[in-house]
């Protein structure tokens, strides 16, 4: 079979045919070419709580919380739905704002931005999240775990917030989405560093992983449980969570209180992405084109996903263009010495979240023969500890003379993970 898989905004052919295939696949449906209905009857009729037109009635200001560019919210056909409803309530467009949860990713540029969430409203504001400028940063109180947090300004003062996101598998926090549109997507940089170190256990001789950190997994999750008690000191009036389908676009909306909203969410993301445990000796995966193969923070992800359904020692073909290099400059250090031994000794004095997403990549490269194609510079790559391929037919045409007969694990429609039964 030849296979087309998702490199960057384009499409990378590979044959197979030789190969035993046992594709990896989502039962998601097919999502919505306008996502548009779908949002519209969430927030007119949500699972609990009043629609959204109703709760923004009476409203002075309005703050409608969206994803940066690393994540897929169609916002072009959901934005308008929100707003429209907004302004029918009479929440003046002067006093509503967009603002991009953007955690501590980078910003984007106005180019960037004008694609991302279309054309605006006259009068409607649009504003990136700064987690490093204190300045924009109110206190809300203090979590069980002592943390005191801070959130932006905009949000902790709007008369109305509503926020919209995908739910989808986290490979440390469990889900992405819901209440991480709040925490941390709107806190400090300190708040999130600190919510973020929760991933390693300290408490033995040597720092490790916490065994709850892991995807799909919320209880027990060190992370995952301040999330949500952050989330709850300024919950969101309305919270609508997605649900990509087979082919990302939305397939399924959820409005109302973001705990109602995201439990039904993560419920659907379970049943279509979570599939039965399988074991390969081959692996072919790619990381779903852009934005989630454009840097290494983000495609690292769809990394950790395929693994999950390799044997050890096991051989992985990896597909994902990695653009924009690391994506943050706070992984460089790492990357340049991705030693793991010397990656958790510099954890264990300081956390630095991006360290951790080296750890975890060179701990996948360590375990497995991972050969990458990419734009990635190669001497970057091969001290990561890949293998890098200029030509991906030729490491097909390896495994068919060294492996006749085994059969390829494919994840080609985006990351799937191991149901826990």
């Amino acid at each position: 079979m030849i296979v087309k898989l998702p490199f960057a905004t384009a499409t990378f052919a590979l044959d197979l045919r030789g190969l035993r295939v046992r594709p990896l696949l989502p039962t998601a449906p097919a999502g919505a070419e306008d996502a548009a209905p779908l949002v519209a009857a969430a927030v007119d009729a949500p699972l609990a709580g009043a629609p959204l037109q109703e709760l923004a009635r009476g409203r002075r200001s309005a703050v409608v919380v969206v994803p940066d560019a690393t994540r897929r919210a169609a916002l072009a056909q959901t934005l308008p739905v929100l707003l429209e409803r907004l302004g029918g309530a009479g929440v003046p467009r002067e006093r509503t704002t967009v603002l991009l949860a953007c955690g501590t990713h980078p910003s984007s540029d106005a180019e960037h931005l004008s694609a991302l969430v279309g054309r605006l409203p006259s009068g409607v504001g649009l504003e990136q999240h700064d987690a490093r400028d204190d300045s924009r940063l109110v206190s809300v109180g203090r979590l069980s775990t002592g943390l005191e947090l801070r959130l932006n300004r905009r949000v902790v003062e709007a008369e109305l917030v509503v926020t919209i996101a995908p739910v989808s598998h986290h490979y440390f926090a469990g889900f992405g989405g819901g209440p991480k549109m709040i925490f941390p997507g709107l806190a400090g940089y300190v708040e999130i560093q600190t919510n973020h170190a929760r991933v390693l256990d300290l408490a033995g001789p040597q720092p490790c992983r916490h065994f709850g950190c892991e995807p799909g997994v919320l209880v027990g999750n060190p992370v995952a449980e301040e999330i949500a008690e952050a989330a709850d000191l300024r919950a969101p009036d309305l919270c609508i969570c997605l649900v990509p389908g087979a082919d990302q676009p939305v397939a399924a909306a959820y409005a109302g209180p973001w705990r109602v909203a995201f439990k039904a969410a993560v419920s659907s993301r379970r049943s279509w992405y979570e599939i039965p445990p399988e074991s390969h000796r081959l692996v072919v995966a790619g990381a779903g084109g852009a934005p989630t193969d454009t840097t290494l923070i983000q495609a690292h992800k769809a990394l950790d996903a395929a693994c999950r359904f390799a044997e050890p020692g096991g051989e992985v073909l990896f597909v994902a263009a990695l653009d924009g290099g690391a994506g943050s400059s706070a992984m460089e250090p790492f990357l340049d010495d991705p030693r793991p031994e010397a990656i958790l000794a510099s954890l264990g004095d300081r956390w630095v979240q991006y360290g951790h997403t080296t750890l975890r990549l060179v701990d996948k490269t360590n375990r497995y023969r991972v050969h990458l194609y990419s734009r990635l510079d190669p001497a970057r790559a091969a001290r990561l500890g890949f293998a890098p391929v200029t030509h991906p037919g030729e490491v097909i045409d390896s495994w068919r003379r060294r492996f006749p007969g085994v059969t390829v694990g494919l994840m080609e429609k985006g990351a799937v993970y191991p149901s826990r039964g």
